[in-house]
């Protein structure tokens, strides 16, 4: 056979057919499963960290409401951070709570550096709930930096809720 006819023989290149991306292999699913899952899980810590930081976020704007103007504001500032305790922590254990015991309380819930920073104006403001005389209106801003300062960095822990009840039924503050 000569060279002509060798040639004449080949056939052409043949391309292969492109290559699809449907369907995908094994392991692309499983990438979508696994990204998916990690999504689903993500979401739902989100939302129970915003369920549980809620009367946070509630107590916070309750605290932008309370007036120097008021002659209670004293009062007021301290039963927003109690009632902001007992979303955290069960009635009983805060309940009896007042003074000094109230005080040590708070405390004890921020970390220890921020503790002797929030120690003298808790129990300033504890001090002057007890006064016959009006309120100071110069400590007003201290007072409301100090309860916005522990409602944000006190350490809570999630309750169990013995009634049963969740976050949506009952509103504590």
């Amino acid at each position: 056979m000569n060279e002509q006819q060798l040639l004449a023989q080949l056939k052409d290149i043949q391309t292969p057919e492109p290559v699809s991306f449907w369907p995908l292999a094994w392991g692309w699913w499983g990438v979508i499963v696994l990204t998916l899952l990690a999504f689903t899980a993500a979401i739902w810590w989100w939302r129970k960290r915003r369920r549980f930081n809620a009367p946070r976020r509630q107590a916070l704007n309750e605290l932008k409401n309370i007036s120097v103007e008021a002659d209670n504001w004293p009062s007021q500032i301290n039963q927003l951070l109690k009632r902001t305790a007992i979303s955290y922590f069960p009635a009983s254990t805060l309940a009896g709570l007042y003074g000094q015991r109230w005080t040590q309380f708070m405390l004890m819930q921020l970390k220890s550096g921020q503790q002797s920073q929030a120690a003298d104006e808790l129990g300033h403001l504890q001090a002057m709930l007890y006064q016959p005389v009006k309120p100071d209106k110069s400590q007003f801003s201290r007072c409301q930096q100090v309860a916005a300062h522990w409602i944000k960095n006190a350490k809570f822990k999630a309750q169990p809720d013995p009634a049963g009840l969740n976050e949506s039924e009952v509103s504590h503050v």
